[in-house]
């Protein structure tokens, strides 16, 4: 009988496990005689070495350089049993910005939750909560609880059921090529087939064969529900939790990302999973925890967004700006939404296909949000008036039936020195006014406003250019002021 494993770090017991990003560290356990053991970190199986006479299995692991939680599995096989612990450790950054970077996380975090409300018409906080938050005790219990629980055992024995199976048709193929002839009415005649001498067989068929299913519906379910609960788990650990709660709201995560690892489809729902119809225990456990997320959990962000190392943390940042932009202008009073590609159902996203907002005046203006817009040479109504492709981080394009169509740029400089913005930035800042007009060649910039983590008041200077601190907290004042005074004077 194997024992319940005990995993050591560094010869210390791997209760609440953090390592340095990049750091080499070595994983210990005793294996009893004659069993085996493996160790597996996210996806990566390390190789054990033993020292003689000594019990335990050793393994050293250099930690990614990618901050975040990741799953572990301690696996010992002996003759009559395997034993399996999961558990999750934590990299943590190395950069001096792992404290903005978390600051970030947070505040995108309590963003979801408000911009659905504010979308929704609302304009203060709904109920007792703010802007629409779930409830951070009642989220917390349901994915440290006995429902989650159970919900990782169906994913399971979802993930390992032989995936279902559908007959599709292959080819054109040659007849000749295939080890053994097809049934015929498994196949059909190809448009360019030939009789073969003297059978007057055809040379090139269709051939209906089976295969996995790739777009089964209740994996795709399954995976969509555990990316849910694994971005919720994320924007709750940034938050400040007890030491106990944050332990078992880890490991939870580290379990729903190995189920989800199990499941191996892809992000991209096939049609019709929004009215799947659930037929085994399993799906029918899957589609009840289903509906009590709709409930409870309110609204998340994308997994993507949630998941930038923090050595990306300029490009989180940027994100953060966009969607500070976007509840700064669902603020202003007198403007409706129109359009609104930020919500897509429960999740929260930022995307750069089409306009995030679209607002319209009573007056008959109307605004148009953009993430990361591209302005060529020939795009229309703004383009580029030199050969190179302008790409700002946010846009606001503003049409009035009686001026000229305008631009309001926002552009993230993740650069201060001293609190302030490098000259260099401001450089870089004037190629946007100078750089985007409309097709007649005209300057279409009416304001500029370069978004860079620090401290103070905005600067603006005649040329249109502003340098506004922005960081969470209090200074998201400065930014919806600055926006509410641009728009006026482009449609006054």
């Amino acid at each position: 009988m194997v024992a319940g494993p005990v995993l050591l770090l560094d010869g210390a017991p791997a209760v609440t496990p953090t390592v340095i990003e990049r750091s080499v560290v070595e994983w210990s356990c005793a294996v009893p005689a004659g069993a085996t053991a493996q160790l597996m970190i996210g996806d990566e199986p390390l190789e054990p070495f033993l020292r003689p006479g000594d019990a335990l299995w050793r393994w050293r692991w250099q930690a990614p350089a990618a901050a975040g939680t990741y799953p572990i599995c301690l696996t010992i096989t002996a003759a009559t049993q395997v034993t399996e612990w999961h558990g999750i450790v934590q990299v943590a950054p190395s950069l001096l910005d792992a404290r903005r970077y978390a600051a970030l996380l947070a505040d995108l975090a309590e963003l979801a939750p408000a911009l659905a409300h504010a979308l929704s018409g609302g304009r203060h906080p709904a109920g007792s909560g703010d802007a629409g938050q779930p409830d951070r005790a009642a989220l917390l219990a349901l994915l440290t609880g006995p429902l989650t629980q159970r919900l990782i055992a169906a994913v399971e024995r979802l993930a390992h059921k032989p995936p279902q199976r559908r007959r599709q048709w292959e080819g054109p193929r040659e007849l000749g090529a295939l080890r053994e002839r097809p049934d015929p009415s498994r196949w059909r005649l190809a448009s360019d087939a030939a009789p073969l001498p003297p059978a007057g067989w055809p040379d090139r068929v269709w051939v209906q064969a089976s295969r996995p299913d790739p777009r089964e519906r209740s994996r795709h379910v399954a995976a969509q529900l555990l990316d849910r609960l694994i971005t919720s788990g994320q924007a709750l650990l940034v938050t400040p939790l007890p030491a106990e709660a944050r332990t078992r709201l880890g490991m939870v995560i580290g379990r729903l990302r190995a189920m989800r690892a199990q499941l191996d489809v892809t992000i991209q729902p096939p049609i019709g999973v929004s009215v799947w119809r659930p037929r085994s225990r399993d799906e029918r456990i899957v589609a009840a925890y289903r509906r009590l997320v709709q409930r409870r959990l309110g609204v998340g962000w994308e997994p993507a967004l949630l998941a930038i190392p923090v050595r990306e943390v300029a490009r989180l940042y940027e994100a953060w700006c966009a969607a500070r932009v976007a509840f700064a202008l669902l603020s202003l009073d007198d403007w409706q939404v129109r359009e609104q590609a930020l919500l897509s159902g429960q999740t929260a996203q930022l995307t750069a296909q089409q306009p995030l907002l679209v607002l319209a005046h009573a007056a008959g203006a109307t605004v148009a949000l953009r993430y990361q817009p591209r302005y060529t040479p020939d795009s229309q109504p703004f383009r580029s008036l030199d050969d190179r492709v302008r790409v700002p981080d946010v846009s606001i394009e503003i049409t009035h039936p009686r001026r000229a169509p305008g631009l309001i740029v926002l552009d993230a400089k993740y650069r201060s020195e001293e609190g302030a913005l490098p000259a260099s930035a401001i450089d870089e800042g004037y190629s946007y006014l100078a750089g985007i007009g409309r097709h007649d060649g005209s300057r279409a910039v009416t304001a500029l406003a370069l978004l860079f983590p620090g401290a103070g008041t905005p600067v603006s200077y005649a040329s249109g250019l502003t340098a506004l601190p922005l960081l969470p907290g209090e200074q998201v004042d400065g930014l919806t002021a600055w926006l509410r005074d641009g728009i006026l004077n482009a449609i006054i």
